[in-house]
């Protein structure tokens, strides 16, 4: 193991300025790193989209794996011959996502491409599809076991 004090002692200076510069920055002592108010924008917009991305990426996961709590919840309602509560569905959701990210991001994106009908049929279709009786309640949908 190659020890370089020179290159740790570099380091932790440099981690030093930089935590002061913050200190004083935030405390106000220190004038403000001013960026380009283009950056500040695509700063903006990349937060945005990567917050959009992550909702997306939760929601779809959440529509590849069903929740069996749901599935025992609808089977117990059928067996007691009520009326189950109508609720957005996974598919609804996700579709829903799509359009608020299409919305706010802006229709030049790869959001805003896809446009409100490939949304909508994407709701509709999957709150059309009719549930398989032979799929046992605890059925791993992405593990197949």
């Amino acid at each position: 193991m190659d020890f370089n004090m020179k290159k740790l002692a570099s380091d932790a200076g440099i981690f030093f300025t930089r935590a002061v510069q913050f200190t004083e920055e935030k405390f106000g002592q220190a004038e403000k790193t001013e960026l380009d108010a283009h950056f500040e924008n695509l700063l903006a917009r990349a937060d945005s989209t990567k917050n959009w991305t992550e909702k997306i990426l939760r929601q779809t996961e959440v529509l590849l794996q069903p929740n069996p709590s749901a599935r025992v919840e609808e089977f117990l309602y059928e067996k007691l011959d009520r009326k189950v509560p109508s609720r957005v569905t996974n598919g609804e959701l996700l579709a829903q996502y799509m359009a608020e990210a299409a919305s706010e991001l802006g229709p030049t994106t790869p959001y805003g491409e896809p446009g409100p009908t490939a949304r909508w049929a994407l709701g509709l279709s999957l709150s059309n599809f009719p549930p398989s009786p032979s799929l046992p309640l605890s059925f791993n949908y992405i593990n197949n076991t």
